[in-house]
């Protein structure tokens, strides 16, 4: 009987003692009654149990039986039976408590612990099952597992936490037991030197390792290096053709044969395992290396489509989530405060969001400046000499500020994403970070003096007077002569007043024929559908070419002819939907938020679009692939 007298510990100890997690209330109650007179007299502890022993029995079950330590059963005995659920998982931890001791036994089973497990808390996995089991292991102990070995060497019953550490410390003591017996440890050396020749001495070095300290050979093990999975490869085939030999096997025999599956199946693992981590890491130095290549600004589509030095597809070499995984931790907070992330996002004036590296955005920078600067000079141009053609000018002509703003304005219209990176708060502690750690930057790459950014007429190499003297030369001669221009102005701005009387007469008619159309609901709804695309298409995109590319993004799918059913299905659940949706609204008005709240409708209704990854792409395709379809909306009706 055990020392502890609560309830519990008395229960378990009874329970061990006759192998059932079963006891019969009346039984036991007679049982504890007799060990505690008899223990009384040494043990005052036990004295609490010799009185009144059913009512404090009863006392202290009913809080186990709340914590779900006990159940109580009833039968056809007169108190009932107690259930102890855990009995068969403290039977098993018990069982590999001391594995020193078990050394020359088999793993243990249910054979040697004399307990027959209910189908419903045992799971049974073969060797060749265990690798899938380890990529995706259990986490609750319960229910138990069941390992079946090879070769009929029998069966192991242990925990899912034990799997594979506690095993392998188990096995490796196991396998010190067959090297110390009829001199193993020098047939094994004497067997393996000739099949790794010139490694006699790593050889020597892993069996004294075995003999010494075998726990660390699963840490080794487990930190698969080039010779420690071919040591283990080779001596795991020499210890089974070994045992093979005999024509009856002993309890240790078995012991060795279940050991060297265990650690040939989860060798292969960790090599496996190492083999591809590297490849990973390979394939997301290769990404890197993508990223520093010009452009340096790349969409997640681009990454999606990067290959390797074969043209192979990185994707296939990572996971979709060790790239979001990869993303979230380049472009999240470093552990270094006074670090900027890897990755720098930018938007573009789409709204599209572009991928730049850190070390490469002053090179993106000086690119995109040489590319900016001809059509900046061209626009700024142009717009100057259609100014002053109508005799007319603007403060940006005269004043170095205003003109300042004109090249922001101008920036933002000639490239979104140039001007998103100067207004991008984190541009300067990019800039400062790399001038810390460069010591200088190159001349051609300084966009910050004192902390401000360059100005734009000085960044783009622009003179405000040579604009203007460039948009004056293109003019004829005389609007170079104060008096003339004057003249010719007041008659243009008469000429104007009567323009603009006319446009006023242009614009009623134009009100007249819209109140005309508006009667039209359908010619009302394709109008509306037209301004809302010409709002949310990019300019120079077809709808056709914008859907085809936001497909691209929600749909990652490698496989060609999958991805092609998941298009397909994902549009005709949104023809059925819209059909749906005008049946039971016969006049609608559509609008972007409309749109919004229909796509985010679609969304919620399929639990397969709401799996879906990149839902911000996903749910503007809807909106496109609506407003698509709304153009023929009589036949969809």
């Amino acid at each position: 009987m055990a020392d502890a007298t609560d309830l519990y510990s008395i229960l378990a100890a009874y329970a061990r003692k006759n192998n059932t997690p079963f006891i019969d209330i009346t039984v036991f109650q007679d049982v504890l009654e007799k060990n505690a007179q008899r223990l009384a007299a040494e043990h005052p502890e036990w004295l609490r149990w010799t009185k009144e022993t059913g009512a404090l029995f009863w006392s202290e079950l009913s809080p186990l039986v709340e914590k779900g330590k006990c159940e109580l059963l009833s039968d056809t005995s007169p108190e009932g039976t107690v259930y102890l659920p855990d009995f068969y998982l403290e039977a098993v931890q018990e069982a590999y408590s001391s594995l020193d001791n078990t050394a020359d036994q088999p793993f243990p089973s249910e054979e040697s612990l004399r307990i027959t497990l209910p189908e419903n808390q045992v799971r049974t996995i073969g060797m060749d099952d265990i690798v899938s089991y380890l990529d995706d292991p259990q986490d609750a102990p319960l229910p138990l597992i069941r390992l079946t070995f090879s070769e009929g060497f029998g069966s192991a019953i242990t925990t899912s936490r034990m799997i594979p550490r506690r095993l392998l410390e188990a096995a490796m003591l196991k396998i010190r037991n067959y090297l110390r017996n009829h001199g193993n440890r020098e047939f094994a050396q004497h067997k393996l030197e000739p099949q790794m020749q010139g490694k006699e001495i790593y050889i020597r070095d892993i069996l004294n390792q075995i003999l010494s300290r075998p726990i660390d050979c699963v840490t080794n093990l487990e930190n698969v290096g080039d010779f420690t999975y071919l040591f283990w490869a080779h001596f795991c085939i020499l210890v089974k053709n070994d045992i093979r030999k005999k024509k009856e096997y002993l309890f240790e025999d078995i012991a060795s044969m279940q050991s060297v599956y265990l650690i040939e199946v989860c060798n292969n693992y960790y090599k496996a395992k190492s083999v591809k981590k590297r490849e990973k890491a390979l394939a997301f130095k290769a990404l890197e290396i993508h990223l520093d290549q010009p452009p340096y600004l790349y969409t997640l589509n681009n990454i999606l489509r990067f290959t390797n030095s074969k043209g192979v597809l990185l994707l296939g070499q990572y996971s979709e989530d060790d790239l979001d995984a990869y993303i979230k931790a380049k472009t999240g907070p470093t552990d270094d405060d006074d670090e900027q992330p890897e990755l720098f996002l930018i938007r573009n004036e789409k709204g599209d969001l572009w991928f730049v590296r850190k070390g490469k955005l002053l090179s993106l920078i000086s690119r995109l400046l040489i590319e900016a600067r001809p059509l900046v000079k061209k626009a700024i141009s142009k717009r100057w000499f259609r100014m002053l053609k109508q005799y007319r000018n603007e403060p940006a002509m005269e004043n170095d500020a205003e003109f300042e703003k004109l090249l922001a304005a101008t920036i933002t219209k000639v490239n979104g994403i140039l001007a998103n990176l100067f207004n991008s708060p984190k541009l300067f502690l990019v800039y400062q970070e790399i001038e810390q750690k460069q010591g200088n930057i190159p001349e051609s790459l300084r966009i910050f003096q004192k902390g401000m950014l360059v100005p734009y007429s000085d960044l783009f190499l622009l003179k405000r007077k040579d604009l203007l003297v460039d948009a004056r030369i293109l003019l004829p001669f005389w609007y170079s002569i104060p008096l003339f221009t004057a003249i010719l102005a007041f008659f243009k701005g008469r000429k104007s007043r009567e323009g603009a009387k006319k446009e006023k007469e242009d614009a009623e008619e134009k009100a007249e024929n819209e109140v005309r159309e508006r009667k039209d609901p359908h010619h009302e709804l394709v109008k509306t559908v037209k301004r809302l695309e010409a709002e949310i298409i990019p300019a120079n995109t077809t709808i056709d070419d914008y859907l085809s590319e936001l497909k691209d993004r929600w749909n990652r799918l490698i496989n060609a002819q999958a991805k092609k059913d998941l298009s397909e299905d994902v549009d005709s659940f949104i023809r059925d939907y819209l059909r749906h949706f005008l049946r039971t609204h016969k006049r609608i008005r559509i609008s972007r938020e409309s749109l919004s709240k229909i796509a985010s409708d679609i969304i919620s209704r399929n639990s397969a679009l709401i799996s879906l990854k990149s839902q911000d792409a996903l749910h503007l395709y809807i909106e496109i692939y609506l407003l698509h379809l709304l153009q023929n909306v009589k036949i969809l009706r």
